[in-house]
């Protein structure tokens, strides 16, 4: 290499190494926008170019992704009009960072022909300056044109409070906003859906001209429409009495809504004026009860409102909820299930009308029901109403509080059996007579003879009572629990520990260790002088030893090195000839020898 190639080198290292960060003005074009100043520098140019090629289309949409779904959707301006183009066809960079990246055809953003983007301008939109609509910005902050939206209620408020869609096109144009097509608008999903004698009134009639659309009182009649009864009928509303349909047309709601008394029946053939001698919209001088021109049939005192029950001008024959409603006039109210039973049931038609209303008797069930239970319970004082109420036969009202009162009081678990336990008949039960009583008559005797003596004497309540079975008065003072015998189970020693296994033993029982426990020893201390009982080393309260004297029980003191010794030492556990095995305690030696062997050899 040269001396001047070297120097040359020599300072471009320099100048590099100095100004790292003009490191694009060297290599570079020239510097790119402020948009892509992040990526202005020489190990950048690859998030553009690819070497050999220019700038290529999908590293540009990789960044972009919005504008790439709209291209690869074929929506907007890039998916339909420049699809398939060069980006730097109107995107040039390299030019500074306060160049304008876009070079918008035609050279300015309002000589865009904008129908290229799928959305032709027309109407007021047509003179409606860009910025107007696109105000949208990138998650970056930076003004964009791909957000546009094209839905009425993006831009413009909508008055109609989404009553009437969001398809705003279908009644108004771009034109003019005030440039409705009635005939597509749907006066039925305002608020005041129009009906009757309203369906061809002219539109100007209500709306004016210029129309006025909102706010359109609408609330009552006379919003629109004079009273012609100078509000005497008030605060009663017109539809009261008139509809839509016609303003002489009210018969029909006059009948239904008439006030006082209905106009159905005899009295729809009756012309107003025969009652409103006065006028239509004046009260009848005979006043306005029904009396007022027909007679009180009636001996009872059901007052002179005859409108309570004759509503439909039915005089006979009346419906059955108008018997119901007047029932609790008479000296019989109805109550529970009477409510429900058929009028001829008590009221038969066979009868006179004297004899199947005024003289029909009630003072006792009887009087209309069979006795089921055939006068048993009237000979012990007992009448109906002691176990049933109108209400339903079933359930009984009959407490344990009442069973008291019988030959059998109920008490503890006998309190809560249910009744089908001891009444066994079929349902339902009208026979409640039970001649068992003994426990021994309805309970099966675990025991069986075991307790032949007591059963004799006062039977099973020599030991149980109704409270519990399980809680049964035992005098266990023969063997005195103590220890952990006292906080054993009674089946660990008695037995019956599973259904259906044999009756617990309660006479009989063993009462030495050996009775119910087995000898952990293998018989060392029953079959060898000396025999030492089990109580001579454990106690009641646990099988573990507490402490073991070995100079007391064995005979041989452990001191110096013995006392240090392991127990299993010397006593290990041995296998049993029947396959058992047992810590061996009586061991037959007790030299020195028989464990030790000798040091001295056999000189000593």
């Amino acid at each position: 290499m040269s001396p001047r190639a070297l120097a040359l080198g020599v300072i471009a290292f320099a100048v590099l190494a100095i100004a790292r960060p003009a490191r694009a003005q060297l290599l570079s074009p020239g510097p790119l926008v402020s948009a892509h100043a992040s990526i202005d520098g020489d190990d950048d140019c690859e998030s553009c170019h690819t070497s050999g090629k220019q700038v290529e289309a999908s590293k540009c949409l990789g960044c972009h992704k919005d504008l790439g779904a709209k291209v690869a959707q074929n929506r907007g301006l890039h998916g339909r009009a420049y699809r398939g183009q060069a980006c730097e066809t109107c995107h040039v960079e390299h030019n500074g960072r306060n160049y304008r990246l876009v070079r918008w055809p035609g050279g300015a953003p309002e000589k865009l022909d904008h129908k290229d983007t799928g959305w032709t301008l027309d109407g007021k939109h047509a003179q409606t300056g860009c910025a107007k609509c696109h105000t949208q910005k990138t998650q970056g902050g930076r003004a964009t044109y791909l957000a546009a939206r094209t839905e009425c209620g993006s831009c413009h408020k909508d008055t109609h409070a989404g009553r009437l869609g969001a398809a705003c096109q279908q009644c108004h144009s771009a034109r003019d906003w005030n440039e409705v097509d009635l005939k597509q608008f749907d006066h039925g999903k305002t608020r005041y859906p129009l009906t009757g004698g309203h369906k061809t009134v002219d539109c100007a009639k209500c709306h004016g001209t210029p129309a006025k659309y909102a706010p359109l009182p609408f609330g009552t009649c006379d919003s629109c429409h004079k009273d012609p009864h100078a509000s005497k009928f008030a605060p009663q509303p017109c539809t009261k009495c008139h509809e839509t349909s016609g303003w002489d047309t009210a018969s029909a709601l006059m009948s239904k809504n008439h006030p006082w008394l209905s106009l159905g029946g005899g009295h729809s053939d009756v012309k107003c004026a025969k009652c409103h001698d006065k006028g239509n919209d004046k009260p009848p001088t005979k006043g306005k009860t029904c009396v007022g021109c027909h007679p009180n049939t009636h001996e009872a005192k059901f007052g002179n409102r005859c409108e309570t029950c004759h509503r439909a001008i039915r005089w006979l024959n009346l419906p059955r909820q108008v018997g119901l409603d007047a029932h609790d006039k008479t000296k019989y109210p109805l109550e529970g299930a009477h409510v429900e039973v058929a009028c001829a049931s008590c009221h038969s038609p066979k009868l006179s009308a004297n004899a199947r209303y005024r003289r029909l008797t009630f003072d006792r069930c009887t009087g209309c029901h069979a006795d089921p239970h055939k006068g048993e319970l009237v000979k012990l004082g007992a009448d109906c109403a002691s176990c049933h109420t109108v209400r339903g036969y079933r359930p009984t009202t009959f407490t344990v509080a009442d069973h008291a009162k019988t030959a059998y009081a109920l008490d503890g678990k006998h309190a809560v059996a249910p009744c089908s336990a001891c009444h066994v008949a079929a349902s339902p039960r009208v026979d409640l007579r039970v001649g068992k009583t003994a426990c021994g008559e309805c309970h099966e005797n675990p025991h069986g003879d075991q307790f032949a003596a007591e059963m004799k004497d006062r039977g099973c309540a020599h030991c149980h009572s109704s409270q519990s079975w399980g809680q049964a008065r035992i005098d266990h003072t023969s063997f005195p629990l103590r220890g952990a015998h006292e906080r054993t189970a009674c089946a660990r020693c008695h037995g019956q520990v599973a259904q259906g296994a044999a009756p617990a033993a309660f006479r009989g029982v063993p009462r030495t260790c050996d009775g119910c426990h087995e000898d952990p020893h293998a018989g060392q201390f029953r079959t060898t002088e000396p025999v030492k009982a089990c109580e001579r080393c454990h106690t009641e309260e646990q099988f573990k030893l507490p402490g073991f004297d070995h100079a007391r029980e064995s005979g041989y003191r452990l001191d110096g090195q013995h006392a240090k010794v392991q127990c299993a030492q010397c006593h290990p556990t041995t296998a049993l000839r029947n396959g058992a095995a047992a810590v061996r305690y009586r061991l037959g030696y007790r030299r020195c020898k028989d464990c030790h062997a000798n040091p001295h050899g056999e000189g000593l």
